[in-house]
């Protein structure tokens, strides 16, 4: 199977028709280089907001509405292009309105057939919380398709193990993680929390994060990052554990085959057990013991 994952930044646009063009293209970029799955990084989905020009200082509540009023719209362009070039694809995320009538990040899962599903954020940052006012999801997702079982975590949720884990006992066989991160330091917690989920749940990991420095866009004025796609180091495994990465900062899809299921046969065969032995730290986490030396 070939997988594309991308670094992208969005940007301004006159029209909707001008947006449109540009994701047609991108895909049909990916769909070219034989890629059956596509993924976009989290708030991608912003562009859908970024119709005109830049006016005034919208407040990032502002934005989340603005998103919210194209949610739908922008979830239905990316599903139509998933249709017209064969394709699986993670359109990024974008804030939309939950079943609740509650703002949420939320990541729409598109297949070729005209199947549109989504993920909701389950664990928001402080600035999703304080300045977003946008609430956590409710629902962990596993999706079956002809490439196999997937999960979605978007971002920070990817630092939380358990999460991760959950999709394991699920049976998934890959995680894709759209991320956002303004700064380096962020952009390591996701990437290395992203290789860690790898080892411990012996599965390909695939990221791809966002780009910034959109003019007049709050919540995209910075955006850094490298796409990339993360292994367990094991048997017939790349020892480093990447299975593919780009450039840092460099806008570009990042195209790789690979095999989920041969990435997940240590599970059963592998030079540790992480997954089996999972368990064992439930065991050993009786009570932890204090002593005073010195």
């Amino acid at each position: 199977m070939k997988i594309a994952t991308s670094a992208y930044k969005p940007t301004w646009h006159d029209d909707w028709q001008s947006l449109e063009g540009r994701l047609d293209a991108w895909m049909g970029e990916a769909a070219a280089q034989g890629a059956e799955l596509a993924l976009l990084p989290e708030y991608a989905g912003c562009e859908a907001a970024l119709i005109g020009s830049p006016s005034g200082e919208p407040t990032p509540v502002e934005w989340r509405d603005r998103m919210q009023r194209v949610a739908e719209r922008y979830a239905g362009a990316i599903s139509a292009l998933a249709q017209k070039h064969r394709l699986y694809v993670l359109a990024g995320s974008l804030c939309a309105i939950d079943s609740r009538g509650e703002s949420v990040n939320r990541a729409y899962f598109c297949g070729p057939n005209g199947q549109l599903d989504w993920q909701d954020k389950m664990i928001l940052t402080p600035y999703e919380r304080n300045e977003m006012k946008i609430v956590s999801g409710v629902e962990l997702k596993c999706f079956n398709t002809t490439l196999g079982r997937i999960g979605i975590l978007i971002c920070y949720d990817v630092e939380f193990p358990l999460l991760a884990r959950r999709l394991v006992e699920a049976g998934v066989d890959m995680v894709l993680v759209p991320s956002a991160t303004d700064y380096a330091a962020g952009q390591t917690r996701v990437r290395q929390s992203c290789r860690a989920r790898a080892i411990e749940g012996q599965l390909l990991i695939v990221q791809a994060p966002l780009l910034g420095g959109v003019a007049g866009c709050e919540i995209l004025d910075l955006g850094t990052g490298r796409a990339g796609a993360f292994c367990p180091p094991d048997y017939g495994l790349p020892s480093d554990g990447i299975v593919g990465q780009g450039e840092t900062d460099h806008e570009a899809w990042v195209v790789f085959e690979v095999d989920p299921k041969a990435i997940s046969a240590p599970r059963a065969s592998g030079q540790v057990g992480n997954v089996a032995h999972w368990p064992e730290q439930d065991e050993r986490l009786v009570q932890v013991t204090c002593r005073e030396i010195g």
